[in-house]
């Protein structure tokens, strides 16, 4: 058939899920917030998941980015059990001297002219964090971020996120925010200096994987200049090697003053940061940001452990290549545009992504979906092996009959 999923396939397969796997239990204690995919799991290994039914998934959504190097890597396992044996946690009441070295670490994996970490638990918080610090030190009070936006739940991150359903119930308690059109550069003239702030994801997932261009991130970057605003790039998704490259801060010479940065650092402990300036650090006074289990040693083992195995592994030239297979290989059944780069990709679909994601669960394979209802989203673990991009294609293909 030349549309998409005909509806009685659809019903099939979603049949198919019902029928054989575990749903969720109702009537536990936890509050009913989330919507879930009609499975169990209760175990991964690499780049696969497995249900409590036995049944084995290929892992293309990493628990929304979180699994950026696969399930139970046996080199960050290794290192959060001898950690854990030794030090669980203790706050930032005390130096660690692995806080210090995942610090100086990750500062040598960011861009250059970031040298300076602060720790904290995850993106939302890293967002909160960088966009107070810019607040306190421009004096300025408003902000502004991008239509499409998802920058987080807590008031400053919320008030960047482009959503009227989380805005409402709090009215007044956000932040004054300039909403700005991707990609229009004639649009970067409502920004004035009231602002204290630009807050963007250089590619904007939640929104259906848009990518802003070269041209807009220079006049961007060239406004704030003008207005004396600041420039954080949220790189929660895009951040940690995922675009087939460290970070997308440097990219056609554009350098943001902070970085943010949270999922897959730590590969599955909560775990997020603010990378900034030296300028920017000395500026910020004792006890101006704080978090009580911001650099805790097992996040700070993990993310050590991490950070080796994406260098020692070439995880960032396989996520590189993997991007390439799958805009190459992904136009296959209803998929009529791949988007994105590396291991942040969006595939198009004809009809509906929800439809899609059902389909193809059914067939082995998560994936995620977007804001925009055609687009699926696929955020792999950046080491996953190029045979399940081949077996992605088939199942894509699988879905015209």
């Amino acid at each position: 058939m030349d549309t998409l999923i005909s509806t009685s396939l659809s019903e099939r397969q979603a049949s198919s899920i019902s029928s054989n796997t575990t749903s969720p239990l109702r009537g536990h204690a936890l509050v009913e917030t989330y919507t879930a995919l009609p499975i169990e799991l209760v175990s991964g290994s690499g780049s696969r998941v497995t249900d409590a039914n036995g049944r084995t998934y290929w892992d293309f959504y990493g628990g929304h980015a979180v699994a950026l190097l696969g399930h139970a890597h046996p080199a960050v396992t290794a290192a959060i059990a001898k950690q854990a044996a030794a030090l669980t946690f203790y706050s930032t009441a005390v130096p660690l001297e692995i806080r210090t070295r995942a610090a100086d670490r990750l500062a040598e994996f960011a861009p250059y002219q970031l040298t300076r970490v602060f720790f904290c638990n995850s993106g939302t918080e890293a967002n909160e964090h960088a966009l107070q610090i810019a607040i306190r030190r421009t004096g300025r009070r408003s902000i502004a971020a991008l239509e499409g936006a998802f920058h987080g739940r807590t008031l400053l991150s919320v008030s960047a996120t482009a959503d009227p359903k989380l805005h409402k119930p709090l009215g007044d308690l956000l932040a004054p925010t300039i909403r700005l059109r991707p990609n229009d550069i004639a649009d970067l003239q409502q920004l004035n200096d009231a602002v204290a702030a630009v807050i963007v994801e250089p590619i904007l997932s939640m929104a259906g994987v848009v990518e802003l261009s070269a041209t807009y991130l220079r006049a961007l970057r060239t406004r704030c200049e003008d207005i004396g605003a600041m420039l954080v790039f949220d790189e929660v998704q895009t951040g940690m090697g995922r675009l087939g490259r460290p970070f997308a801060a440097g990219r056609f010479d554009v350098m943001p003053d902070m970085v943010t940065i949270a999922k897959g650092m730590a590969n599955g402990v909560p775990m997020g940061a603010v990378l900034m300036t030296g300028d920017i650090a000395a500026s910020i006074s004792l006890g101006a940001l704080g978090s009580t289990f911001g650099g805790g040693p097992v996040a700070c083992a993990a993310l050590l452990a991490v950070l080796e195995a994406i260098e020692s592994e070439g995880a960032v030239e396989h996520a590189s290549e993997l991007g390439r297979r799958m805009h190459e290989q992904l136009i296959a059944g209803p998929v009529t545009e791949v988007l994105g780069q590396g291991c942040l990709i969006g595939l198009r679909v004809l009809g509906s992504a929800k439809q899609v994601q059902t389909a193809l669960l059914s067939q082995g394979f998560i994936v995620g979906t977007s804001g925009a209802s055609d687009v699926v989203r696929l955020l792999p673990p950046l080491n996953m092996p190029f045979d399940a991009v081949e077996d992605l294609r088939v199942a894509l293909t699988e879905l015209r009959s």
